[in-house]
This record gives structure tokens, C-alpha cells and sequence, in this order.
């Protein structure tokens, strides 16, 4: 919703700017409206994209951790054996996004994404079977 809107309003900062010629104060709100448009029209899919190539994964034998931010870097952790099965949406360029239900962390452009889920869901298994009580003989 966010971009058709930004749109809207740099189309419509440009084109006051192009057929006004505003001056003084008047310019400085069409260049600000202008910048805002831009912003909102692209700019949060450049910054999200800048920050989705600072994204690190990384799965130890209990938990899957997430590393992500373009300036500061934020950490969200989940542990294995609590999570879903994982589920592939595959992407573009043979990349793809694996979730595992709400509040769980997402990988978002995974490279080999069926390689990854299938060996992800080899880690859950193993992760559910060490917490499993063992059973009476």
C-alpha cells in the first residue's frame, strides 16, 4: 500500500516542481514531498534488500539463529525441536524462503532451498528425538 502511494505523491511533487517553479519555502515542502514519495515508492524495498544481503543463518544441533539489519544487526533465535515442519516457498534465482509457522524465524532468500529444508528438517527430527523421554523396555 505504501508504494503505490509514494508513487502517487512523487509523481505529483514532480510534476508541480516541473510546471510551478516554486521558490523559497515552497520548494523545500515539494523537494521534501518529493523525497518522501521516492522513498516510499523504492526506497524501503532498496533498504530491506540492502539488509537481506547482511543476513547470516546459522543452525547448531539445538536452535536455528537469524542475524539481520543494515546498520544495526539484530539477532532472533529459535529452538529446533519446538519448531513445524519446515515449509519452502521457492523464490527467483533457485533461492527460496523456509518458515516454520508463526513466531518462528524465517530464512528468506536461501540459495539450494530444497537442499537446505530437507536437511533442516533432518535437524529438527534429531532435535526432537534427544528431547524425547527415552521409552521403557
Amino acid at each position: 500500500m505504501i508504494a503505490p502511494a509514494g508513487l502517487v505523491v512523487a509523481a505529483l511533487a514532480l510534476w508541480y516542481l516541473l510546471a510551478n517553479q516554486p521558490s523559497g519555502g515552497l520548494m523545500v515542502v515539494v523537494l521534501v514531498a518529493l523525497v518522501v514519495g521516492l522513498y516510499g515508492a523504492i526506497g524501503r524495498s532498496v533498504v530491506r534488500y540492502l539488509a537481506l544481503g547482511r543476513t547470516t543463518y546459522a543452525v547448531t544441533d539445538s536452535r536455528i539463529i537469524a542475524r539481520s539489519g543494515l546498520f544495526r544487526q539484530k539477532e532472533r533465535s529459535s529452538e529446533l525441536a519446538g519448531l513445524s515442519p519446515p515449509v519452502l516457498k521457492p523464490g527467483p534465482s533457485r533461492t527460496g524462503t523456509i518458515s516454520f509457522g508463526s513466531g518462528a524465524v524465517v530464512l528468506i532468500g536461501v540459495g539450494e532451498p530444497k537442499r537446505v529444508r530437507d536437511l533442516l528438517t533432518k535437524a529438527i527430527d534429531e532435535a526432537k528425538s534427544r528431547q524425547a523421554p527415552p521409552e521403557a523396555a
